[in-house]
């Protein structure tokens, strides 16, 4: 299994639209890593993880063929993890000679809901015709092609099922928590319950080198808590990848500085662009 980091910051990027701050300052400055779009992860060419308004400018920057995606799989209804409108080119006259005609978009009732009603105006309905909303609930598991998916509960938005997942391919998995804050040892006890073997895990880490506890983020110190209790409950082994991503510009250090200090906890720090396999 391929992962490649697209975009790893929160919803306003690095440096952030609009924002001044020193953290924003120095990443136009030095560009390079500490450049982030926003949050998306691409498994094997054919499974998107989010949906970005910088889907776009990913397609551009890595060359990529979305249109051999099969499936998409969206956390919660904020813009920056799910823009469906841009949907609406899926199918011609805007796309021609598309590797896969038809793709399913796995996310909880609200994406659904705002999928629905954000292309409503626009979409053609030959184009629709090749997208297949699906809704999943916590611990939902299903099937598609050839993996496994399983949705679990995020602690982000009240009022909204957000969704974290598990996705599983030829008995190698991974763990992705991106927008969410810390997960209690219920959730992960589940899981392990549920036969998985989680061989890389993603954790959000908009704050940084900041503790954010009980929140609807994480930082880094939250990260290596939460390594720990995945550890006790058995999620995952001393050889599994952690890795960080989904950083804001609210750290005062940039991706060398919170490098070297995730280093001290075996951790990785994702970088747009960066590839692992696992």
């Amino acid at each position: 299994m391929r992962l490649m980091f697209l975009g790893t910051a929160a919803a306003e990027g690095v440096p952030a639209v609009f924002c001044n701050c020193p953290t924003c300052r120095n990443a136009k400055i030095k560009r390079g890593k500490d450049v982030r779009t926003r949050s998306q992860i691409l498994i094997d060419d054919d499974t998107l993880f989010d949906f970005p308004m910088d889907t776009y400018m990913h397609m551009l920057r890595y060359n990529l063929d979305l249109s051999k995606v099969r499936r998409v799989l969206i956390t919660h209804s904020h813009m920056d993890h799910c823009y469906p409108q841009e949907f609406c080119m899926r199918g011609g006259p805007f796309a021609k000679n598309m590797t896969v005609d038809k793709v399913a978009v796995f996310g909880n009732s609200k994406v659904c809901e705002i999928f629905r009603n954000d292309t409503a105006r626009e979409i053609r309905p030959a184009v629709e015709q090749g997208i297949e909303l699906k809704i999943l609930h916590p611990y939902d598991e299903v099937t598609s092609g050839d993996m496994r998916i399983i949705a679990l509960p995020a602690s982000h938005t009240i009022g909204e099922e957000c969704l974290v997942y598990y996705l599983e391919r030829n008995g190698t998995g991974v763990l992705l928590l991106n927008d969410t804050g810390v997960l209690d040892s219920e959730v992960y006890s589940r899981l392990n319950s549920m036969r998985v073997n989680v061989r890389a895990v993603a954790l959000d880490c908009t704050y940084g080198a900041i503790r954010h506890g009980a929140g609807r983020h994480m930082g880094l110190y939250d990260i290596v808590d939460q390594k720990s209790l995945m550890t006790q409950t058995g999620v995952i082994k001393s050889d599994t990848v952690v890795i960080a991503t989904h950083l804001s510009h609210n750290t005062d250090l940039d991706y060398d500085g919170i490098s070297a200090l995730a280093a001290q906890y075996d951790i990785v720090v994702a970088y747009d662009g960066m590839a692992t396999e696992i």
